[in-house]
This record gives structure tokens, sequence and C-alpha cells, in this order.
């Protein structure tokens, strides 16, 4: 292999091999032997690559006419093309379920319509309401820890463009962190609670006129 750029390309984001490491999850020793040269993996480059923000063969002064330097060429177009797939997916299932929900809501309000009995329809439509905010916030969850990661399964050299996730070498991609699920958690719940505040009030209003 030729002399690699990772150094010069690490020094131009102003950062040190230790935090090269910790952005990339490559052992600090492997980023010093492949910026002395030294050979290395195609899921190790990739790591480097994808912290620096760059493609495999960027990572080198030249590639030179050889099987690695083909091999290189073909693993930036099979990650380019899984990437391409994923993103495909990805919206086609985040579109299938939000419509799904959509329609089964529009479904259930269309029943509760049907009915005569007050009872049902004020309470039917208190969970109703609630079931907007709550539904949307279970969806995003369900995509974000169950529905993604299986993609990335399936195309494990997909690059998410989603900053909810990183790659975390061949065992599939990493929340990157729990706060987004958290946050989401949270937002659900207090979006629920002053819902029910807010209808709660009202009918004290409707009732008691206060």
């Amino acid at each position: 292999m030729t002399k690699t750029r990772i150094a010069s390309l690490r020094k131009q984001r102003g950062w040190t091999q230790e935090h090269l490491s910790e952005v990339s999850q490559v052992n600090t020793r492997t980023i010093q032997r492949l910026e002395s040269g030294e050979d290395g993996s195609l899921e190790t480059l990739n790591l480097i690559a994808k912290a620096l923000n760059v493609q495999i063969n960027d990572l080198f002064e030249s590639l030179p006419d050889s099987d690695k330097g083909q091999e290189i060429m073909t693993f930036d177009h099979n990650k380019a093309e899984q990437t391409r797939k994923w993103s495909a997916l990805q919206k086609f299932y985040h579109t299938c379920i939000n419509i799904g929900f959509i329609v089964l809501m529009v479904l259930l309000a269309a029943l509760l319509s049907l009915t005569y009995n007050d009872m049902i329809l004020d309470v039917g439509g208190i969970v109703w309401l609630i079931l907007w905010p709550v539904g949307f916030g279970v969806i995003k969850l369900v995509e974000v820890n169950w529905l993604d990661p299986q993609l990335f399964r399936k195309f494990p050299l997909a690059e998410s463009l989603n900053s909810a996730y990183t790659q975390q070498g061949s065992g599939g991609p990493e929340i990157a962190s729990k706060k987004h699920t958290i946050l989401w958690v949270i937002g659900i719940v207090i979006l629920g609670v002053l819902i029910i505040w807010a209808i709660f009030n009202f009918y004290l209003i409707k009732i008691f006129g206060i």
C-alpha cells in the first residue's frame, strides 16, 4: 500500500490519535500502525474513513493498480450501494407505518361516530386525542430502537445520515446516545399529561362552570 493520508486528515481536524481512536472505535495502536504505512483490514479502514467523513480510497495518497486497491474500490462501491438501499427501505417502511397509523386512527374515529352512548363518546374522544401524540412517539421509538437496527443488520455497510446512529464495527449500529430514546419517552409522557390536564379542566368548566 502507498502512504496513507490518515495523519494529515486527522491533523486538519485538529484531532489527536487518541481522539480519532475514540470517534472511530479503533485502537490507538492500530491507528499508529496505519499512519506509519502498515496495512489494515477493510473493516478498520471503513471505521476510520467514517470517523473522518471520507471514502476509504481518500485515506491514501494514491491507490496502486493492485488487488488491494481494487478491493478498496469495490468496498467503497458496495458501501454506497448498501447505503442507497438502506435509505430507500427506511423511507418506505417509515412511510407505511405512519400512514397505517393514520388510517387506523381515522377508522377508530369512524367507529366512535357510530355510537350513541355519550359516555363512550366522551371517553373514546379523550383516548382518541391522546393516542395521536403518544402513537407517533411510540412509532418513533420502534423505528429507532428496532426497525432501523434491523435494516442496519441487513445492510451492515450502510451509512446513516441520522445522527442518532453510529456504526460500531461488525456488531451493527448502536444508538449514539440513550438521550435520544429518553427524550422521546419524556416527550410522550409530558404531552399525554398536558392533554389529559386540558381535557380534565374543560370538563370541570363544562360540568361545574368553574
